[in-house]
């Protein structure tokens, strides 16, 4: 675990430099102008790495960015070998969805970025089936675009009805099965009043657990199976009744969808902040790591996990994959490092590749959207967080001379000042990208 918690040009070059029998293996490196990792021959000459920013210098900067009534904020910003340049302040904070980023890190390194979670269709006797869910976070009713989101309902509906329809069935009780997750769908940390509008997290879901745009399914489990049935109906199958039923695990499959790969559900969930791509697989991290798949289960599994690869300090909380907790508490420079981590291999590629551009993509499309943030349009790569009183943005950007930093910033007690937090949290990136500071 030693050699992760290096800074990435230190990763990078020790990868690059380790001696070898016969013929130098090609180096596989990040290149952070197009978020990817590239693999290159090795040369004798390595190139010289772009200058970093004076210390003191970028300090003073960032404390030229007006921060009045935002309560506490911090900063924390690495040089590309993982050493602290600047900290102002660096507390455990509440970090609302960068949270994220430490999930993703987890769940990519316990589970594999190629897992992948099938949602199917068995029949126990005849006229008799059950729709098991697989906790794919993202099974649709209608076809997307994004490759996060592959598995269709109709799909599985057709094959199931050819199923039926080959067996001579026209006729069935419907069972669903969600038993895949334990406890409870809404997490007892979670504000009662989103409950209208957020998704209550269930292994069997539907257009990410609503019925329709800020409008949350109750019980997603039921829901999905109701849609199921209404879809069988209208192929010619007669649904008799529908009700909660778990599968042995011993009947026949008549239908089956998968999701796409974790590494692709993670992206999107990176980009688009997806509280119920977090929080599922949060889940599937708890089962992988020998916990209950629930949200506390999944939590304990992600502070170990957080524990055993050097990015915790006692004054952190963890509660839940997604960040919607309050309870939550991160250093802002364990934030900072878990960037730098994801930068540092190819199996978390998942989380640069997700994370939004500013005033590009994602949930940074938006925003840098006046002269004094025009500097880190393009060159800041960031994940974004908001709760009430909370703001922060986490990632790397690359400098006016070329270098890559990592960073996290963390506003708490904002007085719901959402606009003015903001506006700190990226003028304070862009001025990072354009300080030469030397």
């Amino acid at each position: 675990m030693t050699n992760r918690r290096r800074g990435l040009a230190a990763l990078l070059l020790c990868a690059a430099l380790v001696a070898c029998t016969g013929e130098p293996e090609p180096v596989v490196t990040f290149n952070p102008s197009q978020a990817e990792f590239t693999t290159a021959e090795p040369t004798s000459t390595p190139a010289e790495p772009p200058p970093v920013p004076d210390a003191e210098k970028l300090a003073a900067a960032l404390a030229k960015v007006p921060s009045k009534d935002l309560g506490t904020t911090s900063i924390v910003v690495l040089d590309p070998d993982g050493e602290t340049l600047v900290s102002q302040s660096d507390k455990a904070l509440v970090p609302a969805s960068c949270v994220k980023i430490l999930t993703a890190l987890a769940a990519l390194d316990v589970l594999g970025p190629q897992a992948t979670f099938t949602t199917t269709v068995v029949a126990p006797a005849d006229g008799e089936i059950i729709l098991v869910g697989g906790g794919d976070p993202f099974l649709v009713s209608k076809a997307s675009k994004s490759p996060a989101k592959p598995a269709l309902l109709s799909d599985l509906v057709d094959q199931t009805v050819e199923a039926l329809q080959a067996a001579g069935v026209k006729k069935v009780a419907l069972g669903y099965d969600d038993s895949m997750f334990s406890g409870p769908q809404w997490a007892p940390s979670w504000r009662d009043e989103w409950k209208p509008y957020y998704a209550h997290i269930s292994a069997l879901m539907l257009d990410d657990g609503l019925k329709g745009k800020l409008n949350a399914a109750s019980d997603p489990s039921k829901y999905t199976a109701e849609q199921f049935a209404k879809a069988l109906k209208a192929a010619g199958i007669k649904v008799s009744s529908i009700k909660s039923r778990k599968a042995t695990g011993d009947e026949p499959e008549i239908a089956a969808v998968s999701s796409a790969t974790l590494e692709q559900i993670l992206e999107y969930t990176i980009r688009w902040s997806s509280n119920v791509g977090a929080e599922v697989v949060l889940r599937h991290l708890g089962a992988a790591s020998g916990q209950k798949a629930s949200f506390t289960g999944g939590t304990k599994a992600l502070t170990e996990w957080l524990q055993a690869n050097g990015l915790w300090d006692s004054k952190m909380v963890m509660d839940g994959g997604s960040g919607l907790s309050s309870k939550v508490k991160v250093k802002t420079s364990i934030l900072a490092k878990a960037v730098a981590l994801s930068l540092s291999d190819q199996r978390w590629q998942a989380i640069p590749a997700g994370l939004p551009i500013a005033g590009e993509t994602g949930t940074l499309k938006k925003r840098f959207d006046d002269a004094k943030e025009a500097a880190g349009i393009g060159q800041v790569h960031a994940k974004t967080g908001t709760l009430r009183d909370v703001a922060s943005l986490a990632g790397y950007l690359i400098t006016a001379d070329g270098a890559t930093l990592t960073f996290a910033m963390v506003a708490n007690k904002t007085n719901r000042q959402q606009t003015k937090a903001y506006n700190w949290l990226d003028r304070s990136a862009a001025t990072i990208a354009a300080c030469g500071c030397r």
